[in-house]
């Protein structure tokens, strides 16, 4: 079934394209979707290219570090860091927490928004801080079943918010919203 690891090569992780293989996962025998599978589901091969600060920038990373849905990354780059103009760490567009820069910010446990000062973790590239995100959240890392599992962009944003990452209980909806305008 060599047709299968051929399509591999065009595998981008569409709507159509998950809902067709996962009915290929259904109706044929696993050990014909093994290459298939082992093309896909691996990381595509790194481009020597640097990541742009732009919502197309941010797309093509994510794809290329794994990302299923490249366009919830680049609608959490574009949330967090308001287009790509404002970084909570060096090269960190996406809010990720850890030791770093030390910057102001707000939260929502439940009771409304609050004031906060948080470290932010530093990043020597864009690219570092693409892969960091897609490692953590969208791939399985550690236990945790990445969002990768989703089968749309509106599934991926809510696992991401029932998952964690964000106390904004708007989150989903304004991920769901930014994908829309730019998409």
């Amino acid at each position: 079934m060599s047709f299968l690891v051929d399509a591999a090569k065009y595998y981008k992780g569409e709507d159509h394209q998950i809902a067709a293989w996962d009915e290929l996962e259904l109706k044929l025998p696993k050990y014909l979707l093994e290459d298939f599978k082992s093309s896909y589901r691996a990381k595509p091969k790194r481009s020597a290219i640097p990541v742009t600060n732009s919502w197309d920038g941010i797309y093509t990373a994510a794809a290329m570090a794994g990302s299923k849905f490249p366009a919830v990354t680049a609608a959490q780059w574009a949330l967090e860091s308001a287009y790509g103009k404002y970084v909570s760490g060096k090269n960190n567009f996406f809010g990720i927490k850890g030791p770093g820069t030390s910057k102001t910010t707000w939260e929502d446990y439940g009771n409304g928004p609050v004031t906060i000062v948080a470290q932010f973790r530093d990043f020597s590239t864009p690219e570092e801080c693409v892969q960091y995100l897609v490692d953590r959240w969208y791939l399985d890392y550690k236990g945790y079943r990445g969002v990768n599992r989703a089968k749309s962009n509106a599934e991926c944003a809510r696992l991401l918010k029932e998952e964690g990452y964000a106390t904004d209980p708007a989150y989903t909806q304004k991920l769901i919203n930014i994908i829309s305008q730019n998409i």
